[in-house]
């Protein structure tokens, strides 16, 4: 709506003015404003900032000519309609130049003055449209430069806190509040046949006061393409709920998360390096650099977390270290030896159900997720990474298909008939700890006795030799390093005692430890 004023000395003419725009019910006029003379008017429009005005020119005190001048001093922009009964040609010409925009004579007719008054209306729009895009445009820019200059520093020197700085300066942008805090906007995919609002992140942003009383607000995209919001605000004024409202709009998009980072004090106009506490990480950094890092570790969580979630940095300090047990690895490794798949998932859930996830740091999930894999052999460059993941459900499905797929594999490789490369496989793969013939017979489907058989028909030699040939050749090769020592050698490969070491080792050589170790130098 738009205000607007009416100034003239005589009183029936002001609230005549009054009924006639009251009843012509000009869209988006209102409320209205009455004023005797140009010094009445002047303190009526620094109050209440109409931005229009109609008006008498010849008044007693101050006239309308005065009060447009006055106006025109002080470069305030208004749309001026004169009211007069006086045609005088000088009179118009000398108000037009004052900025005027029509000139209508009494008695007014209701039809020009609505005409006037919609048209002054639709110029308003215009003007204001013209400011939000002129605003807009200003706002994107700074957006853009923005997120090349973050992106930029905390890509090649994320801890620096005044490289942070100094690109705040080049931006222009001052931070005079004591607290500093990142909040990352992050979008997920929908859940299946879920609709996406789709980001209307610039929306947003273009609409919102990047300069309050006590908040100011820097945005950029970092090169995960997340919204990052720098926000400086006075905590003594502008509390932990009037950030949460700032950002809840962001949370309209059904996929997003918010995560908040550490509040970081830092002293009124320049942000300065703070005392602030070390990473999940163990890292130490301070100010900007600890604030937007926090940020970073805290939408980690997301993955744990409900869907258009506010993730708070101090909410992720308490989490527990729930690291898989060891007896746990090693009955993952015999679900897989012995292809047991229905007991697969509770094994994952009992680590990765929502109640164990919510209460472990992101640390321990990650060391889960990394050690499972690892122990069952799924090669490092088929590995998912973890913060790709965004609902824990994902997660399991994708450690259960991993898990099975590694049991089928092994199984194609049972049934294939090769039997005896996955017997040297395995002892290749066990050399150093100990190998049990049974074990490997059961694990191929066959009884001990059929196997012995099998692999000495096969490689002429008994299973049990084979595996000390192997151990042999794996100590010639280790002594003929620097600085070996003979009796490192014989605790890796299980001997007790290494007068037993050496004796096979000198069976099969010709000679003892020690002299090969001084020849092969």
């Amino acid at each position: 709506m738009y205000k607007l004023l009416i100034v003239d000395d005589e009183k029936m003419v002001r609230e005549g003015l009054q009924d006639i725009i009251e009843y012509l019910k000009v869209p988006q006029i209102g409320p209205l404003l009455t004023a005797r003379d140009g010094a009445d008017a002047l303190e009526v429009i620094a109050r209440e900032e109409p931005p229009i005005v109609l008006t008498d020119l010849n008044m007693p005190g101050m006239g309308g000519l005065e009060m447009l001048r006055t106006l025109r001093e002080r470069h305030q922009r208004h749309k001026i309609i004169v009211i007069s009964g006086y045609d005088d040609f000088h009179l118009v010409k000398e108000s037009f130049k004052l900025g005027v925009r029509d000139y209508l004579l009494k008695p007014v007719h209701s039809g020009d003055l609505a005409e006037v008054l919609n048209k002054t209306v639709h110029e308003l729009q215009q003007e204001q449209q013209q400011d939000l895009e002129g605003h807009s445009e200003q706002k994107l820019a700074l957006l853009e430069k923005a997120s090349r200059g973050m992106n930029q520093v905390l890509h090649t020197a994320p801890d620096d806190h005044d490289a942070i700085q100094a690109v705040l300066g080049e931006l222009g942008c001052r931070f005079p509040h004591p607290v500093t805090a990142a909040a990352i906007v992050s979008v997920s995919q929908p859940a299946p046949h879920e609709p996406s609002t789709g980001g209307n992140w610039e929306q947003l942003l273009l609409a919102a006061d990047w300069e309050q009383p006590h908040l100011s607000l820097l945005p950029f995209y970092n090169r995960h393409n997340d919204l990052v919001l720098w926000l400086n605000y006075n905590d003594q004024l502008y509390d932990t709920g009037g950030i949460h409202k700032l950002l809840q709009p962001f949370l309209a998009d059904g996929s997003a998360a918010v995560a908040v980072g550490a509040a970081v004090h830092c002293a009124p106009g320049a942000v300065q390096p703070a005392a602030a506490g070390a990473t999940e990480s163990g890292s130490r950094t301070s100010g900007l650099a600890f604030a937007y890092q926090s940020a970073l570790d805290t939408l980690q969580y997301k993955l744990i977390s409900s869907r258009q979630s506010l993730i708070l940095y101090e909410d992720t300090l308490n989490k527990e270290d729930n690291r898989i047990k060891p007896e746990h690895l090693r009955t993952l490794v015999e679900l897989i030896d012995m292809g047991r798949r229905e007991q697969v998932l509770p094994l994952i859930q009992h680590y990765f159900n929502e109640e164990a996830l919510k209460s472990s740091s992101m640390n321990s999930i990650r060391h889960n997720y990394d050690i499972i894999l690892h122990t069952i052999g799924w090669l490092p460059g088929q590995k998912r990474d973890l913060s790709t993941f965004e609902r824990s459900e994902a997660l399991r499905l994708y450690l259960k298909s991993c898990i099975l797929h590694m049991i089928e594999a092994r199984e194609s490789l049972v049934h294939s008939g090769d039997v005896v490369e996955i017997a040297k496989t395995y002892v290749q793969e066990q050399l150093l700890n100990g190998i049990n013939m049974a074990f490997i017979a059961n694990y191929c489907n066959m009884s001990y006795n059929y196997f012995s058989k099998m692999f000495k028909d096969s490689t002429g030699v008994n299973f049990q030799d084979y595996v000390t040939m192997k151990r042999m050749e794996y100590a010639r090769q280790a002594l003929s390093g620097l600085n070996v020592k003979i009796h490192t050698v014989s605790e890796q490969l299980g001997y007790s005692n290494p007068k037993n070491f050496s004796r096979v080792f000198k069976s099969y050589f010709g000679v003892s430890p020690k002299e090969y170790q001084k020849h092969s130098r």
